[in-house]
């Protein structure tokens, strides 16, 4: 059908250039002798070859026809497809529908029976809980009486019990106020032993200056390690000549290592004293 309707303005334009050139020649034979020549071959020609295509034609037309046909069928076959999908969408979506609906129902029905369930249930314990209610009141009532007899005992042996413990911590008390004045003694007569014996060492290595004057003194800093071993000397303060100065900073260096506390909890790294010869 295709290749038919391509070949025919080909065969038109042939039957037309047959009839151009007839007329040319009947003009060109006219034109040369005034006289009128037969054609017959030519005439023949073009009446054949008008039939040929008015059989062409015709031949397009009726294929072209069956063409539109089956076009129409397939069209008509595609309505009469997509009516079918239509219909069977429509019959699933409503399908689906009831089945929505009936699961809804099923589940109001669900919900429904689940709360006359509960309100039963519901019923239930509250009764439960009241008749509990009711015998946790009776015996909160019987241990109120037992628990107010039992503070009313309580209360007696408490104040004899308060009484007993005054008594033993007064007497703990004043044992414990001893032994901190004993202890308090001791640290101080520790201390002061520990102190002299740093101001005696020192004292030994002391030499004293050619100006020197009886009443100087010095307030020294020092730091020590735990093995008595001298790390610094500061005088921070002194009375006396720079002579003096010197002296008690020079006797400090040379009493290292001091000697250690009697207690280990009297050390200390940093120590402060008054270096007076007088005292």
């Amino acid at each position: 059908m295709k290749k038919t309707d391509r070949h025919l303005p080909l065969s038109l334009g042939i039957a037309v250039a047959i009839h151009v050139a007839a007329l040319g020649l009947l003009v060109v034979g006219y034109q040369a002798s005034h006289k009128i020549l037969p054609v017959p071959n030519v005439v023949i020609n073009t009446v054949k070859a008008k039939v040929v295509d008015a059989e062409e034609l015709d031949e397009i037309k009726r294929r072209r026809q069956e063409e539109l046909q089956r076009q129409e069928q397939k069209r008509k076959q595609r309505l009469a497809e997509e009516k079918r999908r239509k219909q069977l969408e429509e019959e699933k979506r409503a399908r689906a529908k009831r089945e929505a609906e009936k699961a809804r129902r099923a589940k109001l029905e669900a919900e429904k029976a689940k709360k006359r369930a509960a309100l039963e249930k519901k019923k239930r314990a509250e009764k439960a809980r009241k008749a509990a209610q009711a015998k946790k009141e009776a015996e909160a009532r019987k241990l109120a009486e037992e628990k107010r007899r039992q503070q009313e005992k309580a209360a007696i042996d408490k104040q004899r019990l308060a009484r007993l413990e005054k008594e033993e911590a007064e007497m703990r008390a004043a044992e414990l106020d001893a032994r901190r004045a004993q202890k308090a003694r001791k640290m101080r007569r520790l201390i002061a032993q520990y102190q002299d014996a740093i101001r005696n060492k020192i004292e030994r290595n002391w030499r004293r200056p050619m100006d020197y004057q009886s009443n100087a003194w010095c307030r020294v800093f020092v730091q020590q390690d735990a093995g008595g071993a001298i790390k610094n000397v500061v005088v921070e303060e002194c009375i006396g000549s720079d002579a003096f100065r010197k002296s008690v900073e020079n006797a400090v260096w040379k009493a290292a290592p001091l000697p250690q506390p009697p207690s280990p909890e009297l050390f200390h790294q940093e120590l402060r004293f008054t270096f007076d010869p007088r005292a």
